[in-house]
């Protein structure tokens, strides 16, 4: 099946635009600029990535994709796969069985490659074992897939990656303003922030508590998370028990963030469980100081010196870890220059390599 002519379809399930869907478009985007690849995309009729994708010349298959085995998906792909693709890369789980399915319905024999970005216990393992090849986004991930049964050899790891011109540093631009006034309310002082769906494996209510530790410090020390999701609520219950009001803001997802990134002083990771990070990423890239947990992919972030990773679910450590960024500009300055060091080989350009390799080694093995 493999010719001069590399033949990709891509498959998304989902109606959100998170950090996987980023990486499916950098992929696309990236492949798009290569010499001899074809490449269609099939997704949600109203998602970002359809909208983005199709910006970026890929032809776009729409779906209304709501349960994971939605009829209509499973039909679109059906019809995807009479089409000769020398890879089908399933962005998600939900995108993953459904290809499947399609795949079973119509005798199609394009391998199959599955993206997972997260790094807890799959649900279903005989699904993913179907796969013919799974791209890992950190080697913790990989461990996981081993410990469940998958074959290691068909596991690769292929770290998410970020366009370094997609991230600003400066924070006099517009979008660094806005952030910065979102973040502190209109005062001044340090800006100690994070970026992420309220979600709970992003455990922010250990940031909210070690932000109340360091609040009774340092005065001057304002805290924010920027994103949505279903823990708001206890969140803000939370910020209001530690009287932080204020202090702690929540305002909201920011669609350029990574562009304000250069209006916060120094950035927390704080969670439980984490592929990889790329909005930890994002902030190495912009020269913002990280504290950063061990979780998940987190730890493999940190070379170069980027930064010491603090244990999960400890409040205390992560106070530990933020307060001496607090008072210190040039200690700011320097860590600050060891992420952006330390972020150098985590691009975009190196996860399109990355993934080509893996696409074109599997299909040699096929061959």
């Amino acid at each position: 099946m493999l010719s001069s002519l590399l033949a990709v379809l891509h498959v998304d399930s989902a109606r959100e635009y998170r950090g996987g869907q980023n990486q499916a478009r950098l992929l696309m985007a990236g492949l798009a600029g290569r010499p001899g690849i074809r490449q269609a995309l099939v997704a949600c009729s109203d998602s970002r990535l359809s909208r983005e994708a199709a910006a970026l010349g890929v032809r776009v298959h729409a779906a209304r994709w709501r349960p994971a085995l939605d009829p209509q998906a499973v039909s679109e792909l059906r019809d995807r796969l009479r089409e000769d693709w020398d890879v089908v890369h399933a962005h998600d789980g939900h995108a993953l069985q459904a290809v499947l399915l399609a795949r079973a319905i119509t005798g199609s024999a394009s391998p199959v490659v599955a993206s997972r970005r997260v790094d807890f216990r799959i649900g279903r393992p005989f699904v993913w074992q179907r796969a013919n090849l799974i791209l890992g986004v950190s080697r913790r991930i990989r461990d996981v897939l081993v410990a469940q049964g998958i074959d290691r050899r068909r596991v690769e790891v292929v770290y998410s990656g970020i366009d370094p011109n997609e991230v600003a540093r400066d924070p006099a631009t517009p979008e660094a303003r806005t952030l910065r006034l979102a973040g502190t309310g209109g005062g001044g002082g340090i800006l100690v922030a994070s970026v992420g769906a309220l979600v709970g494996p992003k455990d922010h209510a250990t940031f909210v508590r070690a932000a109340a530790v360091l609040a009774r410090r340092h005065t001057d020390a304002r805290f924010a998370v920027f994103g949505e999701g279903p823990e708001r609520s206890a969140l803000e219950r939370l910020i209001e028990e530690h009287g932080l009001d204020g202090r702690f803001r929540l305002p909201g997802w920011f669609r350029d963030a990574a562009v304000g990134l250069g209006g916060i002083d120094v950035f927390v990771m704080p969670s439980r469980q984490e592929g990889l990070g790329t909005a930890c990423l994002e902030a190495m890239l912009a020269h913002r100081p990280v504290v950063a947990t061990s979780a998940g992919g987190l730890g493999e972030l940190a070379v170069d010196g980027a930064f010491r990773p603090v244990p999960p679910g400890d409040p205390a450590a992560l106070a530990a870890a933020i307060e001496p960024l607090l008072a210190d500009d040039a200690g700011r300055a320097r860590a600050g220059d060891a992420a952006r060091h330390g972020a150098r080989r985590f691009t975009a350009g190196a996860m399109v390599d990355g993934t080509l390799r893996a696409y074109r080694a599997l299909l040699a093995i096929g061959r």
